[in-house]
């Protein structure tokens, strides 16, 4: 009977081993990695992404040698040429990878602005790098080809106390120690073999919340500018209200804070709500009602907590009920959560008030790119206010500024 017991508790526990494993990666090593660069006579490294057909890299091949002994860099590997899908299996059976892709070069990938989605070719969480490519600049963060034709540093930039924001993240940062990388590792420190933890919440032992991670934050301490968060598990292929990432993000700037909101100042500071430091925003008001958080502010504020009164403290409804009750989340104008920890799961609650839940950059912007200009999730030239009816109703910016349709 004691045997018994120790079997079944040991089966729950590698049952708990396999789901934490899955969210890795996972499958033959081949599948990414080369020893010699060498195969039958000839070099393996290709930059042309995947053939979603056969699960072949594509583009002519290459004797540049690559970190980690790879067979692409992280645009080939994160790459669709072929057609629309935003995730890939690739490798023979038995030892798949699953591949997020981020960039498909050849086909338009789906982009829904509904709250409910799902389909093989939709946009992942961050959006897609096919619309700074084939729309322009304007459209995404540009990793993929030539520097930007109009700007030569990034839009809110500051260098501050961090020194850690890039002119351009088409360049290398110079000189050190700012030289730590151009591209995706701009932003993404790689870490995709971390041992990881028992907790849901990916963090400095799964290697941070998609590894975004160190270099890249607001603020003077250097040994916390990391962000943590709870990842979806098909990086929100599919999204619903209960089915999306959970970020974290704090107000409380400073050295113990390492929130979504935070991460992105680090190069776009000027257009950060902050409190301390040169990077003015306002978002303060004296006299009675008021303090931080509060109007006038000169650019819309961003790491902020949902009021828990006026239109914003409706979030996602039709504004028409009471102060502080809100809609359920909305992946389209998602909230950040001060208390990431207590997460397990994706939740469709909303919380208002200063410990409830924040306006982030994400709230407005995809990571990566979107078919509208400046990234953002939504047509901001169809938000009409006072249009009272039309397809924007309810939507874009009007999830949060829930009286401005009527």
């Amino acid at each position: 009977m004691r045997r018994i017991g120790l079997l079944f508790i040991t089966f729950i526990v590698n049952l708990i081993i396999i789901k934490l494993v899955l969210a890795k990666v996972t499958g033959f090593c081949s599948n990414c990695h080369t020893m010699h660069n060498s195969q039958d006579g000839q070099a393996v490294v290709r930059f042309g992404g995947w053939d979603s057909n056969n699960g072949q890299q594509t583009g002519s091949i290459s004797n540049e040698p690559q970190e980690s002994l790879l067979i692409s860099n992280c645009i080939g590997c994160h790459t669709n040429a072929v057609d629309g899908k935003t995730i890939l299996i690739i490798g023979p059976t038995g030892g798949e990878s699953r591949v997020p892709i981020v960039y498909n070069s050849s086909v338009e990938p789906n982009y829904s602005e509904e709250s409910t989605a799902s389909g093989d070719s939709n946009a992942l969480a961050g959006g897609n790098f096919y619309w700074v490519e084939h729309n322009g600049d304007e459209y995404g963060h540009n990793v993929i080809s030539h520097a930007d034709g109009t700007l030569t540093e990034a839009p809110g930039r500051n260098q501050g106390c961090t020194n850690s924001c890039h002119f351009s993240l088409y360049s290398w940062r110079f000189p050190w120690p700012n030289s730590e990388g151009k591209g995706c590792e701009s932003c993404h420190t790689p870490a995709h073999h971390k041992g990881g933890t028992l907790t849901p919440i990916a963090d400095e032992e799964d290697g941070w919340y998609r590894f975004l991670a160190r270099r890249h934050a607001q603020g003077p301490d250097s040994s916390n500018r990391n962000v943590k968060g709870l990842e979806d598990n098909d990086w929100q292929q599919t999204v619903s209200s209960t089915d999306h990432n959970e970020y974290w993000d704090t107000w409380t700037y400073g050295c113990d804070n390492a929130g979504i909101s935070r991460f992105c100042a680090a190069c776009h500071g000027n257009f950060h709500s902050t409190r301390y430091g040169p990077w003015v925003n306002g978002g303060f008001k004296s006299g009675p009602g008021g303090g931080w958080h509060t109007a006038p502010w000169l650019r819309h504020p961003a790491g902020i907590f949902l009021p828990a009164f006026g239109e914003s403290s409706k979030y996602n409804t039709d504004g028409s009920g009471s102060e502080g009750i809100t809609g359920p989340y909305n992946p389209i104008a998602p909230v950040s959560r001060q208390n990431i920890d207590d997460y397990s799961t994706p939740s469709s609650t909303v919380a208002v008030g200063s410990d409830g839940d924040m306006v982030s950059c994400l709230s407005c912007h995809r990571a990566h790119g979107s078919p509208y200009p400046d990234m953002l999730r939504w047509n901001y030239n169809g938000m009409i206010a006072g249009g009272g009816q039309g397809c924007a109703e309810g939507k874009g910016c009007f999830i949060c500024h829930t009286q401005k349709d009527e």
